[in-house]
């Protein structure tokens, strides 16, 4: 025992820690403490079996949504690669059918330098060449599709013609009676309209 060093104080016994605490028997088993579970732990060691598994499958995607997303993104590839292609092979179609259309058209140049060149010696010869130069553009324009539409002593119409001006005629009401520009069609379709002048 210790007692209180102040005199002024009650003499009361002082006791230590240790004697304070309850005597453990000798040899006795101490049971360790289990730690405290997290509540996801707790949840997992509380559901069943079943529901376990069910949960684990709805968290895991399933191997079919898998193959369902790869195979998409390989179509979505393929589709692009697909286009792409596509798009070059038009690029390149109509660079060579443009290079195509552009060789026919010179051996009319070169007809016209021909005309050019004899129209310094006789009129006469640039008249015909002028002519053979003619027949050779017509020639090309037919074998492309191209033909010329028919307007003179024509009646107008307006989905081929196209009326720039009327005068006072011997002819019908209503039918050309001048041509000032040729119309052309590809086919069934207008290239251009005949420029024309109608009878009133």
């Amino acid at each position: 025992m210790y007692w209180n060093d102040n005199p002024r104080a009650y003499k009361i016994p002082l006791r230590r820690r240790e004697d304070r605490l309850p005597a453990s028997p000798v040899g006795a088993e101490i049971t360790p403490v289990k730690p405290k579970l997290t509540p996801s732990q707790f949840e997992e060691t509380s559901l069943p079996e079943a529901e376990r598994a069910a949960r684990d499958e709805i968290k895991t995607p399933a191997s079919d949504e898998v193959n369902w997303k790869t195979a998409a993104r390989q179509l979505r590839a393929d589709m692009d690669n697909f286009r792409r292609r596509q798009t070059r092979r038009a690029d390149e179609s109509i660079a060579a059918e443009r290079e195509r259309l552009l060789r026919r058209f010179l051996p009319l140049a070169d007809g016209l330098e021909r005309a050019l060149y004899h129209s310094a010696q006789d009129d006469a010869s640039l008249q015909e060449g002028v002519e053979a130069l003619s027949r050779q553009l017509m020639n090309l324009l037919k074998a492309e599709g191209v033909t010329p539409i028919e307007a003179l002593a024509q009646p107008f119409d307006p989905e081929l013609h196209e009326a720039i001006a009327t005068v006072p005629a011997d002819a019908e009401a209503g039918t050309i009676v001048d041509q000032i520009e040729s119309g052309y069609k590809l086919k069934d379709k207008l290239l251009r309209p005949a420029k024309v002048v109608v009878a009133q």
